[in-house]
């Protein structure tokens, strides 16, 4: 605010000084109404210091809606996230504990392809959790990375079993395999999906309702044990493959993000600027 200093004898105008009567930054610290943001989105809930903490709902202009708790203004604590559908409902996308605006701890994830319940860490699933897949399948086991990593057992929608080590997604390792409509028993080492070596047997083959027409013989090895651990012994490397990088993770991901802006129109379009096919490749 400028002020004018009064005239004396000895000046010849007026002097003016500035001085700033409010220095304090204006924050918003409590419980608020609905604020509304420049750009889209809305907020309603708790502010400190013009951050959000404590609990509040925020929506965004992608259709999101977090339902939560808030600490500095990031997702922390317990929380549900939604997202808007054309026909005014609200759908679930995920619920369970956030750290540092993040998916870690406990939650339920519905995908498109099913629903996960276990352990996240940096949004995503990380340690032992549950996954119920569109198809019937589920998979109980050990998660790293958003992958199938560690032990864990896998069961197939026609009730066939899988039981063994797993290692980028991909079986690898040592596992059982259970045919469970022919009554075998496949004990064997797994490289990327792939059985490499395995012994089967018939341990149930008159209990199940579709037997194999021919029965395996009997072991008739001298010493079935050293063989078998010597045939093994090549892949049981396969179960203790490091789990995907921070690095490999940001390629994957933008790599699949290019993929989805580079469609191309089909050639059967009339007058199509695109006369020929680009792919990515996958890693």
């Amino acid at each position: 605010m400028a002020q004018c200093n009064t005239r004396d004898k000895y000046s010849v105008g007026c002097v003016l000084t500035c001085e700033l009567k409010n220095s304090s930054k204006v924050e918003s610290t409590g419980v608020r109404a609905t604020f509304f943001y420049p750009g889209s989105g809305t907020y309603k809930g708790y502010w400190l210091r013009n951050q959000h903490h404590r609990y509040g709902v925020k929506g965004t202009k992608k259709q999101l809606i977090y339902d939560g708790q808030w600490q500095n203004g990031k997702r922390h604590g317990y929380g549900t996230m939604r997202i808007r559908l054309p026909n005014g409902t609200a759908g679930r996308l995920y619920i369970g504990e956030w750290r540092d605006d993040m998916k870690w701890g406990e939650g339920k994830q519905f995908f498109d392809n099913g629903v996960y319940y276990g352990w996240w860490e940096r949004n995503r699933r990380h340690g032992p959790g549950v996954m119920w897949y569109n198809n019937d399948s589920i998979y109980i086991g050990q998660w790293a990375a958003d992958v199938k990593h560690g032990v864990g057992v896998f069961f197939y929608a026609n009730g066939n079993r899988y039981e063994g080590h797993y290692a980028r997604g991909l079986k690898n390792g040592e596992g059982t395999f259970y045919h469970m409509h022919t009554g075998q028993i496949q004990k064997g080492m797994w490289e990327n999906d792939v059985c490499k070596a395995s012994m089967v047997f018939d341990d149930f083959r008159n209990q199940v309702d579709n037997p194999t027409p021919y029965p395996i013989p009997k072991l008739g090895l001298a010493e079935p044990d050293k063989y078998v651990c010597k045939l093994f012994q090549k892949y049981i490397k396969n179960a203790y493959k490091p789990m995907k990088s921070l690095n490999e993770l940001n390629c994957l991901d933008f790599t699949h993000k290019m993929k989805n802006f580079a469609r191309f129109e089909p050639r059967s379009v009339p007058d199509s600027k695109f006369t020929f096919d680009v792919e990515f490749p996958c890693t």
